[in-house]
């Protein structure tokens, strides 16, 4: 597999300082952090995905590890979903758009925020071929002549049985940006007391558009790491002291944790070899044994940096078709904890495969005759990040003293709380890559 590469739909703005134009170099300031950094996020409120549907991939243009950000400057970009259900034979489902606030609060009415129609149905769908589990692949694309949208910001599509849009499938989040600012983007690393490596303070400037350029402190700017919508952080007040261009940067309580970076796994051919211990193609589903991964040895900070995105087509080089002739596995994952000793309450892998949502059915039970945590998920062949997530302090603490990855994604968000239209526009998206 070539190596993937971090892509951003819109042209990722250049890494000069927001303080000092030109300046590259990172800083580095001492501080005390004094919140709980587990507090800060958002809750998108996403319905849970139903069982049947896997490997969703939402992404723009024709990049897998693009994040889902549609430009409404450019008429020829488009987000992509891609999913597959496990049944023979597909059926034609619909899709369903929400407006929501820059929290992520679901607001106004489809004719305030849709053109032409306010649902669209997914025809193209077409059924796997010479697989060991059968299951049909769909494809939908959008804005299309059915949908198209009248005002930028936070979208969330929802996948339903046809017409009936309170049967879920899934839901997704995407953006929908103006792209009518310029923006520059900058990373600042902070020296935070009790911490053993920096933590990171996105850093923005953008001259606002004339039209909103009298109401500064109308604008908002939310960032995201490593494509984790969901632990975004926002910064609702603007430096003035380059006026007319607005500075926005987090305060050091909400700036980004040093944290491991996401496990990688390549499950592309299924031959025995980096993590895979053992295969067995006798029993259906297919079986693989994955290495164990250890809570004192961090992801590898050379692996390919994914996004959070689920990667099928750029990936699979050993099938032809890899959407459509691409295996389901049950791979099996086993975790070791700090001291080989099981934690307090459960522990639940998550990553690209569901979303990174939170779900039970993930859980992991532990093995004490091994001293490590076992469990199962069906995936298709193709790449992915992870990671394992518990209540258990201990073993926070201990991925808090692994060394972080450091090449990141951080984007950045401009929002404009609008009175005339009662929602927050999305005014411009950028971003920077930490090295």
């Amino acid at each position: 597999m070539t190596v993937l590469g971090i892509a951003l739909f819109l042209g990722v703005s250049g890494c000069a300082s927001a303080r000092e134009e030109g300046d590259n170099t990172p800083r580095r300031r001492q501080v005390t952090r004094s919140v709980d950094p587990s507090r800060l996020g958002v809750d998108l409120n996403l319905a849970r995905q139903h069982p049947e549907v896997k490997t969703v991939q939402v992404y723009a243009g024709g990049d897998e590890t693009s994040l889902p950000v549609y430009s409404m400057q450019d008429a020829g970009s488009r987000i992509t979903i891609e999913f597959d259900l496990l049944v023979r034979s597909g059926r034609p489902l619909s899709a369903y758009f929400y407006h929501a606030d820059r929290r992520w609060r679901r607001d106004l009415t489809p004719a305030e925020y849709l053109d032409a129609f306010q649902r669209d149905d997914l025809l193209d769908f077409r059924p796997s071929h010479a697989t060991s589990i059968n299951y049909t692949h769909y494809t939908y694309t959008f804005p299309n002549n059915s949908i198209d949208f009248r005002i930028s910001g936070n979208y969330i599509i929802r996948i339903t049985e046809q017409g009936r849009e309170n049967e879920v499938l899934f839901e997704r989040p995407f953006f929908v940006s103006e792209q009518s600012a310029g923006l520059e983007v900058g990373l600042e690393n902070l020296l935070v007391g009790g911490q053993n490596f920096p933590s990171v303070s996105p850093i923005v400037r953008f001259t606002p558009p004339d039209e909103t350029a009298a109401n500064v402190y109308d604008f908002d700017v939310c960032f995201v790491r490593g494509g984790r919508i969901e632990y975004a952080r926002c910064a609702d007040r603007p430096s003035l002291i380059s006026q007319p261009s607005l500075q926005f940067y987090l305060q050091p309580e909400a700036a980004f944790q040093p944290e491991p970076g996401d496990y990688y796994l390549d499950l592309t051919n299924l031959r025995v070899g980096d993590r895979i211990e053992r295969t067995n193609f006798d029993r259906q589903p297919f079986t693989v044994l994955l290495e164990p991964d250890y809570a004192q040895f961090p992801a590898s900070g050379i692996d390919p940096v994914l996004n959070g995105q689920t990667v099928v087509e750029e990936a699979v080089r050993t099938v032809s078709d890899p959407d459509h002739g691409g295996e389901y596995v049950e791979a099996l994952f086993s975790f070791v904890p700090p001291d080989e000793t099981p934690l307090t309450g459960d522990l639940v892998i998550t990553g690209s495969f569901n979303g990174w949502q939170y779900d039970s059915a993930n859980r992991l039970i532990w093995a004490p005759e091994n001293g490590r945590y076992e469990g199962s998920v069906l995936l298709k062949q193709g790449a992915y990040e992870y990671r394992y997530v518990s209540s258990d302090r201990r073993l926070r603490n201990a991925l808090a003293g692994t060394p972080p990855r450091s090449e990141a994604l951080y984007l950045a968000m401009v929002y404009y709380s609008d009175l005339r239209v009662n929602t927050d526009r999305l005014i411009t998206v950028g971003g920077a890559v930490s090295r």
